[in-house]
């Protein structure tokens, strides 16, 4: 399917550089009847705090709603956004001057105090956004006047500024969070394009344009409506029927359908995302190395992948996906040929000849990883191992696996900053929240020290050689099977202009989008 890709580059000319115009806006006569814009995504955003995540659909919410410092442009470079300029005194110290004007959904003006509050309270509350900002020193941030921040971290860090172009570090009005003792569904106050009408837990999320917003002329569409489909086959029939504008994430079983479909434009691209198999440590019979190895050689991922995903998307060759920074140049040598016999062995040594039975979750709204269970169900039979699939939906499966609710859960991760650092500090204790669930032991401990130098090395060739021998320490223990690199689409109507993909996230900027 990389051939839809070339979708993409016509309607990247036509929305303009991210940080630019935008898009003309459109002007005909049948544009200015539609007055709404109705967007599909695959499962429930199940919380409005822009610090806080449970899976994707959130980022395709609340990217409307809130916004960062910093945001990438269509070349994936760095560009001002919240903050209008910014500069390094140091390797430690960042200063943002704030833009002037920007106001809240509340009416009141961005200050650089709402900057610090809003990275602090990330790191305070332990939310899923407290990984971009661990590193800062709040003790000698400090906030220089109304409209200038100065951010310091405990070392040099070469990530920070991309850090803070993650949703997951948007900013709130330190007043609405205050007044509304942080209930972000009673108040998700951003500076978004748009702001929050109603939301429906499990059907839609209802958004009306922000009148006082800060970029002149923008949004094009006065309202938005995220509505839920967590079936495959239903979102598909959305597209095709004009049930709906745009749909995220059409499956691999109906995307050659809806892409030869003459009214629907579908646009894909390579993604930074790379779905794996999770292997959960802290449980027995996975914490044998010689039982994940035996995995490792009893799969024959590349045909479970043809029957998953047939030729959308790219086979796994690594956790970090191609295209993003610091990925290891060649694994293949780290991926076992198949060999049944030297799995039972395993198997044997690890005292399960009698064969073990082991849970695998992934969520109800994805088919081609149900797809992928069920394959890997009948491979791994063929060692004695009996793998039991539980499909969930996408909130309970995000939980289930980071709290080690389970043994093995397909798991994808995206390369958020567009560098292989995102990627590798989930697999390191003590680095990210996600460590403990998957790997423990004396090899965790000498990895976690690895990434460590790597995140404070300045020079990007040396920080990047780090960041392939941790690939390879990944590997080599068997702590994650990468199967699969993501494709990401969306099927548009024909009168959907200024739409664009971006690789590091399933959220896009719709304030450019306009009917014409």
């Amino acid at each position: 399917m990389k051939k839809l890709g070339s979708f993409l580059l016509i309607l990247a000319l036509t929305a303009g550089t991210l940080a630019g115009c935008g898009g003309s806006g459109g002007n005909s006569s049948d544009a200015a009847e539609k007055d709404t814009l109705t967007v599909v995504i695959n499962s429930d955003p199940g919380t409005l705090d822009p610090h806080d995540n449970v899976n994707f659909a959130p980022h395709q919410v609340k990217r409307q709603i809130y916004e960062t410092l910093v945001v990438r442009n269509d070349e994936g470079e760095l560009v001002p956004w919240l903050a209008e300029s910014w500069e390094y005194e140091d390797d430690e110290t960042l200063v943002f001057q704030i833009r002037q004007g920007v106001k809240f959904h509340n009416g009141e003006e961005l200050k650089a105090s709402d900057v610090l509050f809003s990275l602090k309270r990330a790191l305070d509350d332990n939310t899923t956004g407290a990984i971009q900002v661990n590193r800062i020193d709040f003790n000698r941030c400090e906030v220089m006047g109304d409209y200038t921040v100065k951010i310091v971290t405990d070392g040099p860090y070469a990530m920070q500024l991309a850090m803070l172009e993650n949703p997951l570090i948007s900013m709130i009005s330190e007043k609405a969070y205050t007044e509304s003792g942080g209930d972000f569904f009673e108040a998700p106050i951003g500076t978004g394009p748009y702001k929050l009408v109603s939301y429906a837990a499990g059907d839609s999320v209802v958004l009306e344009a922000n009148e006082e917003y800060w970029r002149e002329g923008e949004p094009h569409i006065p309202n938005l409506i995220f509505r839920v489909i967590t079936d495959a086959s239903s979102r598909a029939i959305e597209a095709e029927s004009g049930g709906a504008d745009i749909v995220y994430d059409i499956s691999a079983n109906d995307v050659e359908r809806v892409a030869a479909n003459p009214g629907v434009n579908l646009v894909s691209m390579a993604g930074y995302n790379t779905s794996y198999l999770l292997f959960n440590q802290n449980r027995e019979p996975l914490s044998d190395i010689r039982v994940r190895e035996a995995i490792f050689l009893a799969l024959d991922v590349p045909t479970a992948i043809e029957v998953a995903y047939g030729s959308f998307g790219e086979l796994g060759s690594g956790i970090v996906s191609p295209g993003v920074e610091g990925r290891h140049p060649d694994l293949t040598p780290y991926f076992p040929t198949r060999d049944l016999e030297r799995a039972k062995q395993l198997l044997e040594e690890a005292g399960y000849g009698g064969g073990l039975t082991l849970e695998i979750i992934c969520e109800n709204s994805n088919q081609q990883r149900m797809d992928f269970c069920e394959a890997a169900q009948a491979q791994l039979a063929e060692v004695g191992i009996t793998l039991v699939p539980k499909f969930l939906d996408a909130n309970d499966w995000a939980a289930t696996t980071i709290n080690g609710g389970t043994d093995i859960a397909i798991y994808g991760t995206t390369a958020s900053t567009g560098e292989a650092g995102r990627i590798l500090m989930r697999y390191a204790p003590g680095i990210a929240e996600y460590g403990a669930v998957n790997w423990t032991g004396p090899e965790a401990e000498a990895y976690a020290e690895l990434l460590n130098t790597a995140l404070v090395t300045i020079d990007a060739d040396a920080r990047n050689t780090m960041y392939h021998t941790c690939q390879e320490l990944l590997m080599e223990n068997f702590v994650c099977y990468p199967i699969w690199h993501k494709e990401i689409n969306a099927a548009l109507q024909l009168d959907v202009q200024g739409f664009h993909l971006m690789p590091t996230y399933e959220n896009h900027y719709l304030q450019y989008v306009y009917f014409g």
